[in-house]
Formats: C-alpha cells, structure tokens, sequence
C-alpha cells in the first residue's frame, strides 16, 4: 500500500501539506495593547489584522478593536518600536490627534477598569491551547479534501488506479483531519468575541465546519461498502467528496473573512 503511494502524486501532496503545517503560530506584533497601551498585551487574547497578529491585555480591548480598529491602529509598534514610545516622558501622547491630553491606559471612548477586565480568566488554559491549535489543523481539510476530489475525477477519467488511490488515500487522512478541525473549532469559537456582521460570520463558519466534519464521514462510510465491492459505496463517495469540493472553500471564505474582515476579496 505505502510503495504505491510513493509513486502518486498524493505522496508529494502530503509531504508539502506536513511542511506547511509544521510551522509555529505567528507571535503578536505588540508587547503592549492597542487600546489600553500602558497594559502589556496577554499571548492567549490575539486576533489576526491584515495578516498580523496583535495581542491585547483583555477580551474588553479585543472586542472594541474588531469593532473598529483604525481607531486603534496607530498604537500598533512601527519598525520594531515599542508602543510605549508614542508616550513622553510626561505620560502625555506625543501624537495624540482629536485625542489631545489623552493618558495612555485611558479612552476617549470608555474608562477602563482594571478590577474587572483583567480578572483572572475562568477558561482553562487547556481549551485556550486548543482553540489556538484550529488555526494550524485547518489548513489539512482545505487542502486534502479538495485535492482528493480532483484525483478521483482524474483517476475516474483516465482510469488509474493509482490516481484512485491517491484520491482515497487524501480524502481519508482530509476526513479525520476535518474531524479534528472542527472540533477544535468549536473551541475556538466558544472563547471567540466578534461584534455584529462578524459575529454572524462567525456563526455560519462554526456550523458549516461541522457541516463538512459529519458529511466527510459518510465519505468514510462509502469507502468502507466500496471495499465489501458494494456499488452504493462508490456513488455515496463520490457525491460526497464532490460536494465537499464546493462547501470546503466556502466554508473557508467564511473563516478568512473573520481575519481580514468582511471586504477582504474585493
């Protein structure tokens, strides 16, 4: 079985996805929170921004940057500048613009209470560990599943078998790969705060990965009635893997319109 997969194309495939995936998450740009700047920035409450990730020092300061970060944004470091250097040595914003006089720590916006914003988190840190492992396993269904689909219609077309192979092998290890996402996913978005459109994306992207998680497994499902040369395991299979080949990437829209906000294609 493994010397046959050595002469596919899905052996190479799963080697560059190993590669891929391998990779640690990025750190936050920032030491300091965007909003509240005089509060270091906390490594398990980031967000990810034009493809950088930002941390902040409570889940309050994340949600009023989703809701608007380009009043927040100039706070962010530049060229590896702390952001506590866009303070003097009197406490003042140096470069305060409609803010004028504004104390780092304090919001034109709100006052910010340290008591209750930066209470100690009642989540476990083994879910916050977890929900972070979503952003490097999803990159395996996204790839795998699709990838599966087009070698079984080329194995289909051209009537190899080890194009065949290849597909199911993909789809098999993309299937359990999905599993894993999703449940990882639903973590996520359970210690996840989004405001508004955004918390409706995240809705949509939240059930549609379990979507793809529950029908991957009837793909399963098909492989196994193919293996017992049962003909209602091939159809099931392939309408399956043929279905996934659409909701995969929209599901995965959805996941990067969380990221890059809800224009980021056009």
């Amino acid at each position: 079985m493994f010397k046959s997969l050595r002469t596919t194309p899905g052996f190479i495939v799963l080697c560059l996805i190993a590669l891929t995936t391998s990779a640690v998450a990025a750190e936050a740009v920032n030491q300091y929170c965007p909003v509240t700047p005089d509060e270091p920035a906390e490594s398990y409450i980031t967000t990810e921004y034009k493809g950088q990730t930002i941390g902040f020092c409570c889940k309050r300061c994340l949600r009023k940057f989703i809701a608007d970060p380009e009043a927040y944004i100039a706070n962010l470091p530049h060229d590896n500048t702390d952001t506590q250097a866009i303070y003097d040595a009197s406490g003042k914003e140096q470069n305060p613009g409609n803010n004028e006089g504004v104390a780092p720590g304090q919001s034109p916006s709100h006052e910010h209470n340290h008591s209750t914003d930066h209470a100690e988190s009642d989540e476990s840190p083994v879910l916050i560990f977890l929900g972070k492992l979503h952003v490097l396993s999803v990159h395996l269904p996204i790839a795998l599943l699709p990838i599966a689909a087009i070698l079984e219609m080329l194995g289909w077309v051209f009537r190899s078998q080890s194009l065949l192979f290849a597909a199911r092998t993909n789809y098999v290890l993309g299937a359990m790969a999905a599993m894993i996402t999703a449940s990882l996913g639903w973590i996520a978005a359970s210690l996840s705060h989004y405001p508004q459109d955004l918390a409706t994306v995240l809705l949509w992207h939240r059930w549609l990965g379990i979507t793809v998680a529950s029908i991957s497994l009837l793909g399963l499902l098909g492989i196994l009635g193919m293996q017992k040369s049962k003909s209602w395991g091939t159809v099931l299979y392939r309408t399956v893997i043929f279905v996934l080949l659409v909701l995969v990437p929209i599901t995965a829209h959805f996941g990067g319109t969380l990221i890059y906000g809800l224009d980021y294609l056009f």
